[in-house]
């Protein structure tokens, strides 16, 4: 099941202090908000807790799935050890000149 970066809405910092006691939400640190007129946090949710918070009350907005962000992300890391690499080829080159 897909696990979703989501901000949350709620009506008080009570309501935000229930997103990870009562409905065990794990809430992305430093990302409180409380400068406008509803605080608001970033979080990690699934589907089912998705549908638990809004049914709760609690205004969202889903962005990206990040298991697939992950899997995005890592597509872009080279395989292999390019430093190895360099080295063996200035070692080659080192011994050719010799």
């Amino acid at each position: 099941m897909p696990t979703f970066h989501i901000t949350v809405q709620g009506d008080d910092r009570e309501a935000m202090a229930d997103l990870v006691r009562v409905h065990g939400v794990r809430v992305l640190p430093q990302t409180l908000d409380e400068q406008g007129s509803q605080p608001r946090v970033d979080a990690l949710a699934d589907q089912a807790t998705i549908d638990r918070l809004t049914d709760a009350g609690y205004r969202l907005e889903r962005h990206e799935d990040v298991d697939e962000a992950a899997r995005e992300d890592l597509r872009d890391v080279g395989q292999g050890n390019r430093f190895a690499t360099e080295l063996a080829a200035t070692m080659r080159a080192t011994r050719e000149r010799q």
